[in-house]
Parts: structure tokens; C-alpha cells; sequence
């Protein structure tokens, strides 16, 4: 029996994986350092963020030259006793 429209489930039990990207935009011979961080399911998903990222934040019609410093996976694991008393929430 083939699935309906209300049968199919939309919602995945997995969330987005977590990403630290580390790059640098030369945008009119002129350097722009980034850390940003981004979701995706694997490396090239996060490729493609990266890319929506750089072109929402330059609008200009130039080349804009993109050098990927560091890019991995983030570590779900914390110690949130390292920074207690430092920041409020």
C-alpha cells in the first residue's frame, strides 16, 4: 500500500550536525576573516551553507576568492564548570 500525503513523515529523529567553519573572503583586495557556525548532514552540505553564507554577506558583483582554514564537526560534549561565573545567560 503506497504511503498518502499525511502518511509521510516530514520531521527526521536525527538533527542537523553542527559545524565550525574557519575562512577567509577576499572580496576587492581586501581580507575578511570568519568563524562562523553552520549545519548540515555532511561536509558538502556544509559546503553549501558556507556558500549561502558568503553570498548574503557580499552583495558586490566581483570575484570573492573563499580560503577554508578550519572546518569540523562540533564536540557535543561540553564542561560547563570551565566557564561558571563567567557568563550569564
Amino acid at each position: 500500500m503506497e504511503k498518502t500525503w499525511e502518511d509521510v513523515e516530514w520531521q527526521s529523529d536525527e538533527p542537523l550536525k553542527e559545524w565550525y567553519v574557519e575562512y577567509i573572503a577576499v572580496v576587492n583586495d581586501e581580507q575578511f576573516h570568519h568563524m562562523s557556525v553552520l549545519y548540515g548532514e555532511d561536509y558538502s552540505d556544509v559546503q553549501r551553507s558556507l556558500l549561502h553564507e558568503v553570498r548574503r554577506s557580499y552583495t558586490v558583483d566581483d570575484r570573492i576568492d573563499v580560503t577554508i582554514i578550519k572546518i569540523h564537526e562540533t564536540d557535543q560534549k561540553t564542561d560547563a564548570t570551565l566557564f561558571e561565573g563567567m557568563f550569564v545567560p
